[in-house]
């Protein structure tokens, strides 16, 4: 009897042991299309605001975040106008809205900006947090505009389409990052000028997530897409420039799934 029961006990054991690897996976693959969906959001809210003012928001105009500013084109608005852009961001009123609940059942069944005490959901966990990567009731983002002199987000006055002479759907606009620094209603994104230009870098700020296959980025074209971890700097550096003039080629079989056209002869750099 008890040789039976230390039978049953080990391929018990066995079985969680085997199944433990597949429930992870199958976590992961959610979370990351969930984060997947997230950035699609953003690039169609951020498509929508370009439609309307013929430009994509600055990071830091009058002092208020972009992620503000496109509330409006996601599923948000009440939200947006409970906001006092009257006030520093991080006013005690505006301080209040970030941290309440959303009523929500998920993210395609919500009623839009009502506030619920006992919701799961806080507005950054709602929209700014990758699911790889959720702190519970926490104000902070897992996704940043690139912002720089050659880069497609400005701080002060945003750029059109019109200024994008590298192809926009190869130009990065928002990305993912995996620290936890940044509050969603902060007008602070990710340097280009001080980032690391390796994918996942664990000593400087740089784009980066906890999905095995890489970070998602959202170009400017709206169209969303996962860079791997080994995607080269130089590669990436083009990615992020939008008047450098190189070609830009997605291919399954380079490292990090994009490589440069050599045969394109690039241009230099048009001054700011």
């Amino acid at each position: 009897m008890v040789l039976r029961a230390s039978l049953v006990v080990a391929v018990v054991a066995l079985v969680v042991a085997l199944l433990i690897p597949a429930v992870q996976q199958a976590q992961e693959a959610a979370s990351e299309m969930e984060c997947r969906n997230n950035m699609r959001q953003i690039g169609l809210a951020l498509q929508n605001l370009h439609d309307t003012y013929q430009r994509f928001p600055a990071t830091e105009e009058d002092g208020h975040s972009w992620r503000v500013r496109i509330l409006p084109y996601m599923l948000s608005d009440p939200f947006y106008g409970m906001y006092r852009f009257e006030e520093p961001w991080n006013s005690s009123w505006n301080r209040e809205l970030e941290r309440r609940r959303i009523t929500a059942k998920n993210k395609i069944d919500v009623v839009v900006g009502d506030i619920d005490p006992d919701s799961p959901y806080s507005m950054a966990e709602f929209l700014w947090q990758c699911p790889s990567d959720r702190e519970p009731k926490s104000p902070h983002t897992n996704y940043v505009m690139l912002v720089g002199p050659h880069a497609a987000g400005r701080k002060e006055e945003g750029i059109s389409l019109a200024d994008i002479t590298d192809d926009p759907a190869t130009t990065i606009i928002v990305a993912e990052i995996a620290a936890h620094d940044i509050e969603w209603l902060e007008p602070e994104d990710l340097d280009v000028e001080t980032m690391s230009l390796q994918i996942n870098d664990p000593h400087k700020p740089s784009i980066s997530s906890h999905h095995v296959k890489g970070p998602h980025v959202v170009f400017c074209d709206g169209s969303v897409s996962q860079l791997g971890p080994d995607l080269p700097p130089g590669v990436l550096k083009a990615m992020i420039t939008i008047d450098g003039g190189e070609k830009i080629i997605q291919d399954e079989n380079a490292p990090g799934g994009y490589r440069l056209d050599l045969a394109a002869e690039p241009v230099l750099l048009k001054d700011s």
